[in-house]
């Protein structure tokens, strides 16, 4: 029986790609349950991943997974033209990114590097291949973050790689809308994550006091807001009360103001 037949994932082919764990995961988790035909990607192993997916396979979709280097653009597109010759997709979910909790002090060039490696060119490498297998009517999510809109202690290397990905994406959505493809920027404050709890133990105290501003959402929560945006094809979905504050605070007062209170948190933090 099918559960799901009334939702607007049943039946879609969604290519998810970082779908091993965290954000990519919990998306796969909830669409396989709603009826999606699910094509997975990551550089780790995803058999642990489809066999719980299959576990929760009622509705006779299909699971397909192919292991992925984003950094790697023709491994990426042989990928994507092996994955499209078989299933072409209704809907492309972006999720492979990484952080680097280090103040720019502390950094590396290797570490900046690898950042902007994954997160950026790793992006335009995921939609390069993916594009010629696109038509009217599909769409495209790309996972952002509030770092898009606003710098924070010890991010200068994740938040640079996410405003690239911000103007980037605008810019693709000008593009591509003309011939009927939408694009969606999920833009999200700090999730609880396998990936964040990392951060925890290295992350400076004034990045922690900064991050804690927009505060911390719940990965299913979080999950259900990009898909309820992407099923209403907004361009960009902020999910979280506080982050929303924060997005209109950026909107529509001076930054002066908002440096103001960046600073002040910092300090703060500092102190203790």
């Amino acid at each position: 029986m099918d559960y799901f037949s009334n939702s607007y994932f049943a039946k879609k082919t969604v290519y998810i790609t970082g779908a091993a764990s965290g954000i990519g995961f919990e998306t796969a988790r909830q669409l396989i349950q709603q009826g999606a035909n699910l094509v997975l990607f990551d550089v780790q192993a995803l058999d642990e991943a489809v066999v719980i997916l299959e576990d929760l396979n009622k509705n006779n979709a299909s699971i397909v997974s192919h292991q992925l280097d984003v950094t790697d653009a023709d491994m990426t597109a042989k990928q994507m033209a092996d994955a499209a010759s078989k299933q072409s997709p209704d809907i492309l979910m972006h999720f492979v990114g990484i952080t680097g909790p280090w103040t720019f002090d502390d950094m590396s060039q290797a570490q900046f590097e690898r950042v902007i490696n994954i997160n950026l060119f790793g992006t335009r490498n995921v939609l390069a291949a993916v594009r010629p297998f696109l038509s009217r009517g599909d769409q495209v999510m790309v996972t952002a973050s509030m770092a898009s809109f606003t710098g924070s202690y010890g991010y200068s290397s994740y938040s640079a790689s996410k405003f690239a990905i911000w103007g980037m994406m605008q810019s693709i959505s000008f593009e591509w809308q003309p011939h009927g493809i939408d694009i969606t920027v999920f833009a999200p404050p700090p999730i609880d994550t396998p990936l964040t709890q990392a951060e925890v133990g290295v992350m400076a105290k004034a990045g922690v006091g900064m991050k804690k501003l927009a505060g911390e959402l719940k990965i299913e929560d979080a999950v259900k807001s990009m898909l309820k945006g992407v099923e209403k094809r907004q361009f960009l979905v902020v999910p979280g009360v506080m982050a929303n504050i924060i997005r209109l605070q950026l909107r529509f007062f001076p930054v002066s103001w908002v440096n103001w209170i960046g600073n002040k948190t910092v300090a703060f933090s500092l102190k203790k």
